[in-house]
């Protein structure tokens, strides 16, 4: 999504939300940035006057925003407010920076084979959930996905019940019609296989660049999606059997979303493999939203003046009683010249009193202020030198409160992760503590413990996060719960991330070699120039995806990332060369053209390992390997060096 300035016509607030831009106008809707009482990023989505002449539109308008507050899910945008009955009714969602398809493919091409793939995964994912709580999405379209760093989103406009009636609407209501399904088409009853069709629709265009029914009339797109089969003419080989499998005609002959993830594998990971020049994009933006944020004024709240600290209160105190005493001090040295032997004594006591609180209180009044600000978070070098089990050892505590009954100390079975992070396993519920891991993919909701700023994503998210500091903040400490399948709920996950937040100025470290790649800073590994001369123009900075990998940007993406135990260096099928007497570890070619990862094996270690990787354009694989191999040489003489 493009944000634009802010402009005389609009409001300086909406509900409780102080705006601060502009968005993509959408099919309907007028969409703002705006920011929360607590300077959260929101997306304000505020309904065009051409809505208000439908009778039931505030009606369906509140029931949308409420189902869709039933859905939860990393790929699901996240709608946390709504107002239908004010003048201009309203819905919020929580922002997340990323490029519209539609306009990705508008101004970059179509996406490639693996990026099609995790655009996919993290759809179909989205539908599950979104089926799952009995509703159908209903307005799946390439401009209603949203490209962000770590995965593909899904807009939450149009979420309607599955047992409600047929959409009503016109097609000027319901948006381009490029991307409906047959029986929307033709009016009929919509079941979430509707979604499945749309799904199809939107991956064609995002594989070729052309929606596959699309005519240059709506009467004639609408006749192409009811009786004539999709031009999947510009559609890769690789994915041609997963869109086809969405398109056809039957509702009951299309694919679930479980059985699309299943088809492609699982879940997406992140980050997601998007090309260069988008993640570019998600970046500036990134950068402009951050801008935008760090000049927003204050608010100015009507409050109460924090209570002083005590210190503080005796400070100020102690300087009137020592100002005080030394008056007192002053009368009392002429009556003491003219006072009898008797009245001297008494005196004396009395000024021997006044001297011990005039001590005390001159020490409270005069001491330098040299208290250490508080920890709220720790640096990406910190983090490294950080033993993640030890930590989350001690963050379990006695017992862990999950439903549906607390699992004891004991009962934890702690390993440590590829990137030194920790993975714990107890009765099929299992944690993970992972250290200079990206946070951006969750949403800037807060809440604080002890000083500590914890970032909790929605509700239902059971992922909490801690920054780190300054220019780092994009990586920091992430923790993740997963409870057993059919255990709704996070129980726990508060828990853990209050104990990490409470600990960490007392992190425990590890000792590690001076030798191990886990004190490395990725980054030092790459030399620029190098780096420039194989993949082009770089831009001012890598990009610091986490504590142990560093990133790339230029014709293409090339990343070099520092784990303990690698698929590539470990196991029994493992393919090695050797390019003038260096040893490389390469990876297995796999149906994309697209990427190639050498891997180097610490010679001090038996685990480990460097990998190199570079993504790009399909069909070029043979160059990108070439260009990791030499990268990956030259990292390995820097560690030689060290």
């Amino acid at each position: 999504m493009t944000i634009h300035p802010r402009g005389p016509g609009e409001p300086d607030t909406i509900g409780r939300y102080r705006v601060i831009g502009a968005l993509d106008a959408e099919v309907g809707f007028r969409s703002l940035l705006a920011a929360g009482p607590d300077d959260s990023l929101v997306v304000v989505r505020q309904a065009e006057a051409e809505l208000l002449d439908e009778p039931e539109f505030r009606i369906r308008l509140r029931h949308s925003a409420v189902a869709a507050m039933r859905v939860s899910g990393a790929a699901n945008t996240t709608v946390i407010d709504v107002d239908a009955d004010a003048d201009k009714p309203w819905l919020a969602s929580v922002f997340v920076p990323g490029v519209r398809l539609d306009r990705a493919v508008a101004e970059h091409g179509p996406l490639p084979v693996p990026a099609v793939r995790a655009l996919a995964a993290a759809l179909a994912s989205a539908l599950r959930t979104v089926h799952a709580a009995g509703l159908v999405h209903q307005r799946l379209r390439a401009d209603s996905v949203l490209l962000a760093r770590d995965s593909g989103r899904l807009g939450e406009i149009g979420i309607t019940p599955v047992a409600g009636p047929p959409t009503t609407g016109s097609v000027t209501a319901l948006g381009t019609p490029d991307y409906l399904a047959p029986e929307q088409a033709l009016g009929l009853t919509i079941t979430p296989a509707a979604d499945m069709f749309a799904l199809g629709s939107v991956l064609a265009f995002a594989a070729s660049g052309r929606a596959p029914f699309t005519a240059p009339s709506v009467p004639y797109i609408l006749f192409n999606i009811a009786q004539r089969e999709p031009d999947l003419s510009g559609v890769p080989e690789p994915l041609y059997e997963l869109i086809a499998a969405c398109l056809r005609k039957d509702p009951a002959a299309r694919p679930t979303p479980g059985q699309m993830l299943e088809y492609l594998g699982g879940p997406p990971s992140a980050p997601a493999p998007w090309p260069a020049p988008v993640l570019d994009d998600i970046g500036r933006q990134q950068d402009q939203v951050s801008a935008l944020l760090a000049a927003l004024p204050p608010v100015v709240a009507p409050v109460a003046p924090p209570a002083r600290p005590l210190p503080e209160v005796l400070a100020g105190f102690g300087q009137r009683a020592l100002d005080t005493g030394r008056r007192v001090a002053r009368s009392g040295l002429h009556r003491w010249r003219a006072a009898t032997p008797e009245i001297r004594r008494a005196l004396a006591g009395g000024l021997a009193a006044l001297l011990l609180v005039v001590v005390g209180l001159t020490y409270w009044a005069t001491r330098p202020a040299s208290e250490p600000p508080p920890v709220t978070g720790l640096t990406l070098a910190q983090l490294r030198q950080t033993d993640a089990c030890a930590w989350l050892g001690e963050a379990i505590g006695d017992a862990v409160p999950v439903a549906p009954a607390p699992l004891a100390a004991d009962t934890w079975k702690l390993d440590q992760s590829p990137s030194w992070g920790c993975f714990a396993t107890s009765n099929r519920t299992s944690l993970s503590l992972e250290l200079g891991t990206e946070d951006m993919y969750l949403t800037p909701n807060q809440h604080v413990v002890d000083g500590v700023p914890i970032i909790d994503g929605s509700a239902a998210a059971c992922t909490r996060a801690i920054a780190s500091p300054g220019a780092e903040g994009p990586a920091g400490i992430v923790i993740t719960l997963s409870p057993p399948s059919g255990v709704k709920g996070c129980d726990g996950i508060d828990y853990i991330a209050a104990n990490i937040a409470r600990s960490l100025s007392s992190a425990p470290r590890v000792e590690h070699q001076e030798s191990s790649l886990a004190l490395v800073e990725p980054c030092t590994l790459l030399d620029r120039d190098l780096v420039a001369a194989k993949i082009g123009r770089l831009p001012p900075a890598p990009t610091i995806a986490d504590a142990h990998t560093c990133q790339w940007n230029g014709s293409v993406q090339l990343s070099v990332k520092l784990v303990s135990k690698s698929r590539y260096t470990s196991g029994t099928e493992l393919v090695t060369i050797s390019v003038d007497g260096f040893r490389l570890y390469v990876d297995q070619p796999t149906s994309t053209k697209a990427m190639c990862t050498r891997a180097y094996l610490i010679p001090q270690s038996e685990t480990e390992t460097v990998e190199v990787s570079v993504h790009g354009a399909e069909g070029m694989r043979e160059d990108y390997c070439a260009i990791a191999g030499e990268i990956l040489r030259s990292a390995a003489e820097k560690l030689a060096n060290r």
